[in-house]
């Protein structure tokens, strides 16, 4: 397998386990119950900053991309550390929903990214 297919495989793996670990207590109503899925949460964050992480990397190596993809990119890179320093607030005080702001604010980033790479990857398809 390619190295950028493993990347995207353990992107997903730690995406869900993220989206996992951070719904079930918000239904059940409390992390007391189930203090493990914190640290599935801080796991999963640190999976999705180190692939981000290698990603970038990669990427910086080839130059196929256009300056405009690179930096949203780069904008999903920052949304990953928003997960971190979710995590870093969910370990401190898991009762506190500061946590859950900086959850909010890197999954909005990255939903704009992501849709913003595959408009603008279509708009240079179209061009060329």
């Amino acid at each position: 397998m390619k190295k950028e297919v493993i990347l995207n495989i353990l992107l997903s793996i730690g995406m869900l386990a993220l989206l996992v670990s951070a719904f079930l207590p918000l239904v059940l109503n409390s992390y007391s119950l189930y203090p493990w899925l914190r640290y599935i949460f801080v796991a999963a964050a640190f999976i999705i900053v180190v692939v981000r992480v290698l990603q970038r990397l990669g990427s910086r190596k080839v130059k196929k991309y256009s300056l405009r993809v690179r930096r949203l990119q780069a904008i999903e890179f920052w949304s990953s550390l928003c997960y971190l320093i979710s995590a870093l607030f969910l370990l401190s005080d898991p009762y506190h929903s500061t946590w859950l702001g900086f959850l909010t604010a890197g999954a909005v980033i990255q939903v704009y990214a992501s849709f913003m790479i595959d408009r603008v990857l279509k708009k240079e398809a179209k061009g060329k």
